[in-house]
């Protein structure tokens, strides 16, 4: 038998890309570090697109990584600014770009993600304690930064939206938002579902051909009372609903309340009942050693029993008689 042959797998570039190398590594108790150093010798412009090998300086970055064993990790980027050599770019010098993370930016994308879907379910403080447990570094004040920071970008010219009301507060507060039908994201998020807020929004987006739409009569007042001939569109979902809805009416009219089946066929009437009577054989009886007679004691007299409860003229025996009698009728 021979050794099984593993593909090499490049731990390096898959995580953190071919521009970059990992050169050292340092764990610590309680926090683990990662250097890497940048191997581009060439950088195009991200205004002009002037490819540059004009070096002009080193910068070093700490930025927070994903946590290994519970600890907070962190990668240490040493990368290059380069100067651009078209003398008619308004952008003298430029940074190396960091694929996995923005500019002056602490966090990695998919740290940045993890601490979004933890604080969608949490407070600021809760999330931060959350995080410090399992490995993350961040403050409740930082939390409420990053998604204060977020930015939604309204299009003048979309032509195709979809809109639909969201809970802020369940049961308290309500908005209404808005996302462009082509790439799913949002354009506005809008106070309320009354429809008012909609109307002013509309006014400014002219350009609508098509919305697509709970089944809220307010959203339907408000396009219709702005862009009359923009075509509206029922979402999926509440197609589904509504398909649901009418197979609820058919089934209450079309299937009877009480269905009776016996032997395996369905009846179109409820079956007489029948009292069941127990039918023994003959020959069983007859192989049975049965003696009914009165028992006797020693000197032959038969055994006479003084039971109160079988006194048909005792007072319980009457009264229990006649509850049984009743319940029976």
């Amino acid at each position: 038998m021979g050794f099984k042959k593993y593909e090499i797998f490049n731990v390096n570039n898959n995580i953190f890309g071919e521009d970059f190398v990992v050169y050292n590594y340092e764990e610590y108790e309680d926090k683990n570090i990662y250097y890497l150093k940048s191997k581009v010798i060439k950088c195009s412009c991200p205004h002009c697109g002037t490819i540059s090998n004009s070096l002009h300086a080193t910068c070093t970055r700490t930025i927070q990584f994903i946590p290994l064993h519970l600890k907070p990790t962190y990668i240490n980027v040493n990368f290059y600014k380069f100067n651009c050599l078209n003398e008619e770019c308004p952008i003298k010098v430029f940074r190396q770009d960091i694929k996995y993370c923005g500019p002056k930016q602490k966090f990695t994308y998919e740290l940045k993600c993890l601490i979004f879907a933890i604080s969608l379910f949490l407070s600021d403080e809760t999330t931060s304690k959350i995080l410090k447990i399992i490995g993350i570094n961040v403050s409740n004040d930082t939390v409420r930064r990053l998604y204060q920071s977020i930015e939604i970008k309204d299009e003048v010219d979309v032509e195709e939206i979809g809109l639909d009301d969201v809970s802020i507060r369940k049961g308290m507060k309500y908005a209404t938002v808005i996302y462009d039908m082509k790439d799913h994201h949002m354009l506005a998020l809008l106070d309320g579902r009354d429809g008012k807020t909609l109307k002013e929004w509309l006014q400014n987006h002219k350009k609508i051909k098509k919305i697509a739409r709970d089944r809220a009569t307010a959203y339907a007042n408000a396009i219709n009372e702005v862009l009359p001939e923009t075509l509206q569109i029922a979402d999926r979902f509440h197609l589904f609903q509504n398909l649901i809805e009418r197979f609820r009416e058919i089934f209450k009219e079309e299937i009877p309340e009480n269905i009776y089946i016996l032997n395996g066929q369905i009846l179109d009437e409820k079956p007489k009942e029948e009292i069941a009577k127990a039918r023994v054989k003959k020959e069983i009886l007859e192989t049975l050693e049965y003696d009914d007679n009165p028992p006797v004691d020693e000197n032959g007299q038969i055994i006479q029993f003084n039971d109160k409860s079988t006194d048909s003229n005792d007072k319980n025996h009457l009264v229990q008689a006649e509850n049984r009698k009743k319940k029976s009728n």
